[in-house]
């Protein structure tokens, strides 16, 4: 499932009238996402060479705590927890379309009784 959706799903449960899965998903949303979205955002302004500084009086921290608790961050983004998924997903229908192309030569082959070439 995309990281999106899956996110907008999460705050449609959080936003719910539901209290337990309201909870459930706030939960997951705090302690499963939030850190790897923290660590993205900075990625991304340090990516864009902005300042500690910066970074932190938009997160609402100190320049000193969000230093110390994000420094190790390159400007790389930090794992996707979906990307294997997703790459799976890619591959799985580069394969089903490679299976379709052989399949139509296939039966182009078999149902040309000249055997003539084909022009495609």
């Amino acid at each position: 499932m995309d990281i999106r959706i899956r996110l907008h799903n999460l705050v449609n449960g959080i936003l719910g009238e539901d209290p337990r899965a309201a909870l459930i998903a706030f939960h997951e949303l705090y302690d499963a996402q939030m850190p790897w979205l923290e660590q993205r955002v900075v990625a991304l302004a340090r990516r864009e060479r902005w300042s500690w500084a910066r970074i932190a009086r938009l997160l609402g921290r100190s320049r000193q705590d969000v230093h110390k608790r994000l420094r190790t961050i390159t400007p790389a983004l930090p794992h996707d927890p979906y990307a294997e998924y997703r790459r799976w997903e890619l591959e799985t229908q580069r394969w089903r379309a490679g299976r379709r192309l052989a399949t139509a030569a296939a039966i182009a082959i078999a149902t040309n009784p000249d055997n003539e070439a084909i022009p495609w």
